[in-house]
């Protein structure tokens, strides 16, 4: 097994990177392990490396990414379905949003705990031909992380701060995306919809349960839609859409479609900004596909992937 800790220098903060570094040199050297360290140098660059190393070597390889979900996002798309490969995530970005999905969250930021790790074969979103991990946000989600990211380089302002800043610019603009759901069995759902979360994990924007019931080996993604509302209904909404509770919320049922598919299409009249696991890009129309174990992840030893058993999504009064 050959041991790969990919660095971003932009994710998070410096000191932390040097402490990290000095960590991995000791867990590695104290178990003999063969290992790399290498540092990106700019967007993509996570990808061209995992690439460039596993046309090296056909031997097993663990790539261990410290960074934010948009990191791993990038390891992950650099090998895909490939079973002679790991993928794992020491959070050091803004959201970390991802990693929310586990228990023992500290677990993640431990070399020791990262090496001794084992994998475990986790779903990809493919959306046309780009792959998401975590989550695809469009409308009045993907508005707050781009505000929230004017604030990421702003001293004294966390990470959460600057997610609670984008929420408040984002309301005050004008929200409200048209658009068309197209599914398998012939529905096809067209409205204005304040937000719309894929997930195939639940959260997004640093703590926001927008997937509740969403499980990241399940085979399907789930997809919250939430109509145009005026900013009052919202902002009354807004508090449970943050815990995870809108699915037993009756009067958030009255404006939310949730369903869960392994593959549906949407279309926009005109090219919208489209967020994939925090990096915002822009489409007209997407194809999204559920692809089932589709990269081994590794979770740190004592951590486990969690479910909420008591989310479901209350249908007697949607």
């Amino acid at each position: 097994m050959i041991y790969h800790f990919i660095l971003n220098p932009k994710s998070g903060r410096s000191r932390k990177l040097q402490n990290l570094e000095d960590s991995i040199k000791v867990a590695c050297r104290a178990r003999q392990l063969t290992y790399h360290i290498y540092y990106t140098t700019q967007v993509g660059d996570a990808t061209s490396y995992v690439r460039s190393m596993v046309n090296i070597s056909s031997e097993r390889q663990r790539f261990i990414c410290i960074g934010g979900d948009g990191t791993i996002n990038e390891i992950v798309n650099s090998a895909p379905c490939n079973p002679n490969v790991e993928f794992g995530v020491i959070p050091n970005g803004s959201g970390n949003d991802f990693v929310r999905n586990f228990s023992r969250r500290d677990l993640f930021s431990s070399i020791e705990a990262q090496i001794d790790g084992e994998t475990i074969p986790l779903d990809l979103i493919k959306c046309n031909d780009t792959y998401c991990v975590n989550m695809v946000n469009i409308g009045f989600d993907c508005s707050v992380v781009r505000y929230a990211a004017d604030m990421k380089n702003v001293k004294r302002i966390s990470p959460a701060l600057s997610y609670i800043f984008g929420v408040v610019v984002a309301v005050f603009h004008k929200f409200g995306t048209k658009m068309r759901l197209i599914y398998d069995d012939g529905t096809v759902v067209e409205d204005i919809m304040t937000l719309t979360a894929i997930g195939n994990g639940r959260f997004c924007g640093g703590g926001f349960d927008a997937a509740p019931i969403a499980y990241l080996n399940d085979g399907l993604m789930d997809i919250c839609a939430i109509k145009k509302v005026s900013r009052l209904k919202f902002f009354t909404l807004v508090g449970s859409y943050k815990k995870g509770t809108h699915l037993q919320n009756k009067r958030a049922l009255k404006v939310i479609d949730y369903s869960q598919h392994k593959h549906f299409r949407m279309e926009f009249d005109a090219p919208v900004p489209v967020c994939i696991d925090g990096e915002i890009s822009g489409a007209k129309t997407i194809d999204f596909t559920l692809v089932h174990d589709a990269f081994n992840f590794v979770i740190p030893k004592g951590s486990s992937l969690k479910y909420d058993f008591n989310a479901k999504l209350d249908t007697e009064h949607k």
